[in-house]
């Protein structure tokens, strides 16, 4: 909670700052679609080979002219990202009544939910043509996790090995392979870092309509530390794409 009062906190200041500045400053809404996904994860089994899943993005948007071409753009946005891993694949032992730090295989869908509250600063270069601008920008991020859910769905016989020939559990009156329920939904967050830092950056166009403007808003972001508190865990760094659509009016 502290992390999400101290970036209300600097979000505030730059717009008083802005405000007292000779400089043109304007707020604004945006929202849009993350396509979040993610990288890494080594030879861990548990967290490699993970696939891109779709998250809302929404927020408030801030741009403070310094010139002519260049201005600092500061956003405050709720980020769903996270990534999914569906088909035959490990899952920890241990959470079937296995050894701790070994691997069961078996076929479902995984999918990690984390939604993060996010504070992008970026260094806009913007050209304009007529009532319009094109830009390019680049700059860091901070994130901090609201929540961390995992999502499995499916059936499956489990195995204790990758060759799916040896079963953890058989049908007594039969003696054939028995098949496990995935369907649950469980926290995780505990497991993961709560902060989350990295670079962003993009490409955009901003249309003005009277004083207002119109903005189309294309970024890529990626977490330089791993998302895992645990190497066992795996070592995943965070990443998206994310296109949005915004409206912004002058202060």
């Amino acid at each position: 909670m502290k992390w999400i009062i101290m970036l209300f906190l600097i979000t505030a200041t730059t717009a008083s700052f802005a405000q007292s500045s000779s400089g043109k400053f304007s707020l604004g809404i945006f929202g849009g679609l993350n396509i979040p996904k993610l990288s890494g994860g080594g030879d861990n089994e548990l967290s490699n080979g993970y696939s891109s899943r779709f998250g809302a993005a929404f927020g408030l948007t801030s741009n403070l002219e310094l010139n002519s071409k260049f201005s600092v753009r500061i956003d405050f946005l709720y980020s769903g990202e996270g990534g999914k891993r569906d088909g035959f694949q490990a899952l920890d032992a241990s959470s079937m009544g296995g050894q701790a730090g070994s691997y069961f295989y078996a076929t479902f869908n995984n999918e990690s939910i984390l939604n993060y509250i996010e504070l992008p600063v970026l260094l806009k270069y913007s050209l304009p043509v007529q009532s319009s601008k094109f830009y390019v920008d680049f700059g860091a991020f901070a994130g901090y996790l609201l929540n961390a859910t995992q999502k499995t769905s499916g059936s499956s016989v489990v195995y204790a090995d990758k060759g799916q020939s040896m079963p953890i559990s058989l049908n007594p009156l039969t003696g054939q392979p028995m098949a496990v329920s995935f369907d649950a939904y469980t926290d995780i967050i505990s497991k993961l870092n709560r902060m989350n830092f990295g670079l962003t950056g993009g490409i955009g166009y901003t249309m003005c309509v009277g004083k207002s403007q119109l903005i189309l808003d294309i970024r890529g972001a990626y977490g330089l530390n791993y998302i895992q508190k645990d190497a066992a865990n795996g070592q995943n760094h965070n990443g998206y794409l994310q296109v949005s659509l915004g409206y912004a009016v002058p202060l």
